[in-house]
């Protein structure tokens, strides 16, 4: 197994040469990307590059034809025999690999007939086990972080776009997952409520959690990642901090995609590292 002696030397997530194929639409064409634990990495690119089915490749929601992943040294999805050939894993070990990957989606995935806090504390029920007591009570913390303490017994329809989104949100923190998905987290809000959600997650990169986001939001990405990685027609084109993608790109293709963006921001400043960021507060 693709193990090292020192697991935690190692970055939380490394994707090696991944490929996926819907039919014959080649969707992902040998990608290649490592994040580190506490990492913030934003992923861009035109609709249809590749970008969500990469997230769900990261938990096997989506299985991928070719390459490998890892979580935390653990191959995720495939088993490899003493011959070398692959074969599916069982199911227990990717339900387990899962369990450390939350992932928040598009759409908000709420159960509408349940309170705002049991759409929270019943997973915890159902997959971690947890009593009603203990789930509640994380619940509480989380809907708590994400600053809807108030919301407890609402349900989902008497809320907005952004506050479902904060939700869901809360429902990925309660797992105490170390990596967080979030495939376009605010495509589906209306512009005003967009706001709302990036603020919750600028929050938790503040804190250190370990996050992999798909997202069209650019200034978003300029502020928050650590690295920025663009994909077009499923291939990895550009990667590095956001000063060097947004501001120096060296690919012509990436250079085309931002060029719209880059002139409505003309006068937004070049931005810190992230960590300088973080350290300073903003």
């Amino acid at each position: 197994m693709h193990d090292a002696p020192d697991a935690k030397a190692r970055p939380l997530i490394e994707i090696v040469g991944v490929s996926k194929c819907f039919g014959t639409l080649k969707v992902l064409n040998s990608v290649s990307l490592s994040v580190a634990r506490s990492e913030v990495v934003c992923i861009v690119g035109p609709s249809g590059s590749g970008k969500s089915t990469l997230l769900r490749c990261i938990n096997f929601l989506e299985p991928y034809d070719d390459g490998e992943i890892y979580i935390g040294g653990e191959r995720v999805g495939y088993a490899v025999d003493a011959r070398g050939r692959r074969r599916p894993a069982k199911e227990s070990s990717v339900e387990r690999l899962r369990r450390d990957v939350a992932m928040v989606f598009q759409q908000f995935n709420l159960w509408p007939h349940m309170r705002v806090i049991d759409n929270v504390a019943q997973p915890l029920m159902l997959v971690h086990k947890k009593s009603s007591e203990e789930a509640r009570a994380i619940a509480r913390r989380m809907l708590d972080k994400v600053g809807l303490s108030d919301k407890l017994d609402q349900y989902p329809l008497r809320l907005s776009g952004g506050q479902q989104q904060r939700v869901g949100i809360a429902r990925a923190l309660a797992v105490d997952p170390k990596v967080i998905l979030f495939d376009e987290p605010t495509s589906s809000l209306d512009p005003e409520l967009v706001g709302e959600v990036l603020q919750v997650m600028k929050q938790l990169a503040r804190e250190g959690m370990t996050m992999i986001i798909v997202t069209h939001e650019m200034h978003f990405a300029a502020e928050v990642a650590d690295r920025v990685v663009f994909l077009d027609h499923g291939s990895k084109l550009e990667e590095g901090p956001p000063r060097d993608v947004f501001f120096n790109p060296k690919h012509e293709r990436t250079r085309q995609f931002l060029q719209t963006w880059i002139e409505r921001n003309s006068l937004f400043a070049e931005p810190l590292d992230a960590t300088a960021r973080r350290n300073a507060g903003t």
